[in-house]
C-alpha cells in the first residue's frame, strides 16, 4: 500500500478573516438552528443594516473591530420593524404553526435555515430593548476560522476538497470538532455561492461513518467501506473524510490512500478573531492576550473548555478562565526517585524518561524512544501512579482510559471504540503525552474462542489499529497495565506494542522501608522503620497506605505526633494476634527456604521475618544461567518449607500454595516451563510462553503427570536436605521466634552451619 501522502494547503492569503466572514454570512442570513444563537442587541433602529459577515474581519491582533462600533458590525435578526425586508418568510411565528415549521424544516434539508418572524409592533414600541441579533456559537465559529484560515480562500479550499477521485483526510486534533466541520462543509458545499456549480460536489463523512462496523479480511481492502462511500468512488466524485487524527483511521481508509490536510491549529489569532465575536459590544485590549500560553499550548484547548469560558459576560472573564485551564498542573510531594520499585522495573523506566527529554530536547529522533511497556502485577501495587509519575519526570501530560472508562461514555461496542479513538486522538493533540491502558487484560483474547468472540475481535481489532497508528505519531507514548498478562491478546505483546513486560508486585523485603516512606511522606523522616517494614512484608502498596492511615489516626486519638509505635500497633490491629504453635509452623517453613537455598548454593539468605499469619524469606539469588541443574535447585528452594513442615510436624500445611505467587504456584510454572517451553524436559519442543504452558496441564493428563513427578523429585531433595540440616533448622526457627525478625550478622552466622 502506498503511504498516505501527507501535505499542507498553500500558505493561505492575508485576507483569510474575509473568507471566514463569508462563511460567516451563510450561516447568519438566514440563521443556521445548529451554528447560530440569538441575543439581545444594544443597538438602535437605523445601526441593523451592517453587512452580517462583518464580525469575523478584524485585524487579527488583540483589538476587533468591535468596539463603539461593534454593534453595528453584528448581524441583527430584527432589521427594523415595518422595514424588514429579508429573504425569509414575512409570517409570524403564529401563523407558522408547530407542523408548518416542521414541515418547512423537513422541505428544506433542516440542517439548516429556520426563517426568523419580524418584530412584533409591540417590541418596536418597547425599543431598542427588542431588538435581537444573531451570532455564532462558539463551536461552530471556531470551525469557521479554523477552516479559513487553513485554505485562506474558498478558491483554495474548492481546489483542495473539490478534485473529482481525490480523497482527502482532513485532521481536526479535536475529537468534538469533527461532526461540526461535516456539517460546516456540507452547509457550504450545498447551500452557499462560495462552492461553484462547476466544481465537484464531494461526499462529505466523518471517518466512523465510512467503515462498516467490522473490518474485512486483509484480501478485501474495501470491502468494509460503507456502501454509499463505495458508491461515491465509482462515481468518480471527491471524497473529504474527517478524522480527529490520521492514527485513528481504519486500515480500510488508509487503503484509499488519501491526501492528509491537517487542519490550521486554534492559535492566538484564531483566539482573537473568536472573542470579537463572542462580544461584539466590548472593546477589546491590546494586551487582552498576554498571560495566555504560546499557541502550541492552545491547542490543548477542548471546544468544552471554550464554552466554558466564553460564558462569562467580560472578555477578561474568559481569558482568565483559559488562563486557569491551560495553567499546569501543581505537582506536590515525592517524585519516580522515592517510589519503591526494583531494579528490573526501575531501569528501564529511567530510560524512556531519559529518551524523552532527549527527543524534547532535539538531541535523538523519535524512532529511538524506548516504548511499548506493559506494567503486570497484583492489583494495589501502584502502576497506574507509576505512569502518572514517569510523565511528570519526562514533563509531559497524561490521559488515562480503560475498556471500563471508555465503555461508560455508550452503551455500544461502537461507542466504547468512538472513545477509545477520541482518547487516542487527545494524546496526538497533546503530543507529547503519555496514554496509560488500565486492565489491558480485559479487552480478551482472540484465541479464546466464546460467546463474546466477536465482541472481542472487534475491540481488540480497534485497538490494534490504534497502537499502529500512532506507532510513527510523533510524541505519543502508549503505556499499560494488567493483573493478568497470560488473558491479554498476544498481538498486543508483539514487538512495537507493549512488548516489554515489568513486574509490579507487592514490596519486596529490601523496598518495605521505601514503600512505608512513600506513605509517610515528611512524617518519621529519621526514625528507623526496619523492624517495621518487615513485619508489613507481603502487604501491597495499598495496604501500606491504609496502615498508615490507621496509625495517624491512632496519633491523632493520642494527641501527639506520629511515632514508630503507631506503625506497630495499627499494625497488630489489621493483623490479629497469632497463636503461638502457628508462629512456630511460620517459622519452621521460613527456616526451611532458607536452609534448602544455603544447602544447594542457588540462594543466599537474607531476611527471614514473621508478619500477619504468615512469614516471608528474602533471598538474593546467585545463578541465572538457566541450566537444568540450576533449575532444579531452584525447585527444591521452593519445597524447602514445605518440606521442614513434613520434618518436624509430619505433615503440611497448606502454606506453601494459594495464590498465583506461592512456593507450589511457582515450583509448578517453572516445572511445567522446563517441560514445555525451555526444552529442558523429556522432549525437545516448545508448546507456549513459560507464563501460558500452565494452562495446558489441566487438559492434557499425560503433560500433568510429568510435572508432578518433577515437583515431587524436587520435594524428595528438599527433604533430604532439612533432614540432614535438622538442627541448624530449629536453631534458626527459635531465634527468628525470639525476635520476629532474623537478619545481618546472626543470619549469617545461622546459615553458615548449613
Amino acid at each position: 500500500m502506498t503511504k498516505p501522502i501527507q501535505t499542507t494547503p498553500s500558505p493561505p492569503t492575508p485576507d483569510w478573516r474575509a473568507f471566514a466572514a463569508e462563511m460567516r454570512a451563510s450561516l447568519i442570513t438566514p440563521a443556521v438552528l445548529w451554528a447560530t444563537m440569538a441575543l439581545p442587541a444594544s443597538v438602535s433602529p437605523e445601526d441593523t443594516t451592517a453587512d452580517p459577515g462583518t464580525a469575523l474581519t478584524g485585524t487579527g491582533g488583540t483589538t476587533g473591530n468591535s468596539g463603539a462600533t461593534g454593534a453595528a458590525d453584528s448581524p441583527v435578526a430584527a432589521a427594523g420593524c415595518a422595514e424588514q425586508t429579508t429573504n425569509q418568510s414575512t409570517a409570524s411565528v403564529d401563523e407558522w404553526g408547530l407542523d408548518g415549521l416542521l414541515d418547512w424544516i423537513e422541505q428544506e434539508d433542516a440542517d439548516g435555515f429556520i426563517p426568523l418572524p419580524p418584530v412584533p409592533d409591540d417590541a418596536c414600541a418597547a425599543g431598542e430593548t427588542a431588538l435581537r441579533r444573531h451570532q455564532l456559537r462558539p463551536a461552530a465559529a471556531i470551525a469557521v476560522l479554523r477552516l479559513a484560515k487553513t485554505f485562506g480562500s474558498a478558491e483554495a479550499m474548492c481546489e483542495a476538497l473539490g478534485t473529482p477521485g481525490r480523497v482527502t483526510l482532513l485532521i481536526t486534533g479535536v475529537p468534538e470538532q469533527d461532526e461540526t466541520l461535516q456539517t460546516l462543509i456540507n452547509h457550504i458545499t450545498a447551500r452557499t455561492q462560495l462552492w461553484p456549480k462547476h466544481v465537484s460536489d464531494p461526499k462529505i463523512m466523518t471517518v466512523e461513518g465510512a467503515v462498516k462496523s467490522k473490518e474485512a479480511p486483509d484480501t478485501d481492502r474495501l470491502a468494509a467501506l460503507a456502501p454509499v462511500l463505495r458508491g461515491t468512488l465509482e462515481a468518480r466524485r471527491p471524497i473529504v473524510l474527517i478524522a480527529d487524527a490520521a492514527g485513528t483511521a481504519p486500515k480500510t481508509v488508509r487503503a484509499l490512500d488519501p491526501v492528509i490536510l491537517p487542519l490550521a491549529p486554534f492559535d492566538r489569532e484564531i483566539l482573537a478573531m473568536l472573542l470579537s465575536e463572542a462580544y461584539p459590544d466590548i472593546m477589546l485590549r491590546d494586551d487582552l492576550l498576554a498571560g495566555l500560553a504560546a499557541d502550541t499550548q492552545l491547542t490543548r484547548l477542548s471546544p468544552d473548555d471554550i464554552l466554558l469560558a466564553l460564558r462569562w459576560p467580560e472578555p477578561t472573564q474568559a481569558v482568565a478562565a483559559l488562563v486557569r485551564t491551560l495553567a499546569p498542573d501543581i505537582t506536590t510531594g515525592p517524585g519516580l526517585a522515592a517510589f519503591p520499585l526494583p531494579p528490573s522495573v526501575r531501569g528501564p523506566l529511567d530510560q524512556l524518561i531519559d529518551d524523552l527529554r532527549a527527543w524534547k530536547a532535539g538531541e535523538i529522533t523519535w524512532r529511538d524512544v524506548s516504548r511499548g511497556i506493559l506494567f503486570s502485577g497484583p492489583t494495589g501495587n501502584g502502576k497506574t501512579e507509576v505512569a502518572r509519575l514517569v510523565a511528570r519526570e519526562a514533563g509531559i501530560g497524561v490521559i488515562a482510559g480503560s475498556v471500563a472508562t471508555w465503555q461508560a461514555r455508550g452503551e455500544r461496542s461502537s461507542d466504547l471504540i468512538r472513545a477509545m479513538k477520541a482518547d487516542f486522538a487527545k494524546a496526538a493533540g497533546r503530543a507529547p503525552c503519555l496514554i496509560f491502558i488500565d486492565e489491558l487484560d480485559t479487552f480478551g483474547n482472540r484465541d479464546r474462542r466464546d460467546h463474546n468472540a466477536s465482541w472481542t475481535d472487534y475491540v481488540v481489532g480497534a485497538l490494534l489499529e490504534c497502537l499502529d497508528g500512532y506507532a510513527g505519531q510523533e510524541g505519543v507514548v502508549a503505556i499499560a497495565a494488567t493483573n493478568h498478562p497470560d488473558r491479554i491478546d498476544p498481538a498486543l505483546k508483539r514487538p512495537g506494542r507493549f512488548d516489554r513486560v515489568l513486574n509490579l508486585g507487592h514490596p519486596t523485603p529490601d523496598l518495605m522501608p521505601q514503600a512505608l516512606r512513600w506513605q509517610l511522606g515528611a512524617d518519621l523522616s529519621a526514625e528507623d522503620l526496619t523492624a517495621v517494614a518487615a513485619q508489613a512484608v507481603g502487604m501491597s502498596g495499598a495496604d501500606v497506605s491504609g496502615l498508615v492511615r490507621a496509625a495517624r489516626a491512632l496519633a491523632r486519638r493520642a494527641r501527639r505526633p506520629l511515632a514508630v509505635n503507631d506503625l506497630t500497633d495499627a499494625l497488630g490491629e489489621i493483623r490479629s494476634p497469632v497463636p503461638e504453635e502457628l508462629r512456630w509452623q511460620v517459622a519452621i517453613h521460613e527456616a526451611g527456604h532458607a536452609v534448602v537455598g544455603a544447602a544447594t548454593g542457588i540462594t543466599r539468605p537474607k531476611m527471614l521475618a514473621l508478619q500477619g499469619s504468615g512469614g516471608v524469606t528474602q533471598q538474593s539469588l546467585l545463578r541465572h544461567s538457566q541450566r537444568r541443574d540450576e533449575l532444579a535447585a531452584a525447585l527444591a528452594n521452593d519445597f524447602g518449607g514445605r518440606a521442614a513442615e513434613i520434618l518436624v510436624f509430619g505433615e503440611p500445611s497448606g502454606g506453601a500454595g494459594g495464590a498465583s505467587t506461592s512456593d507450589l504456584a511457582r515450583a509448578t510454572q517453572t516445572a511445567a516451563a522446563m517441560e514445555l517451553s525451555l526444552g529442558l524436559g523429556d522432549d525437545l519442543i516448545w508448546l507456549g510462553d513459560p507464563e501460558m504452558v500452565v494452562a495446558r496441564l489441566r487438559a492434557e493428563p499425560f503433560l500433568r503427570a510429568r510435572v508432578e513427578a518433577r515437583l515431587r523429585e524436587a520435594q524428595a531433595r528438599a527433604l533430604r536436605i532439612v533432614d540432614a540440616n535438622r538442627i541448624v533448622l530449629e536453631e534458626m526457627a527459635t531465634a527468628l521466634i525470639r525476635t520476629g525478625l532474623l537478619i545481618g550478622p546472626e543470619l549469617d552466622a545461622l546459615v553458615a552451619k548449613v
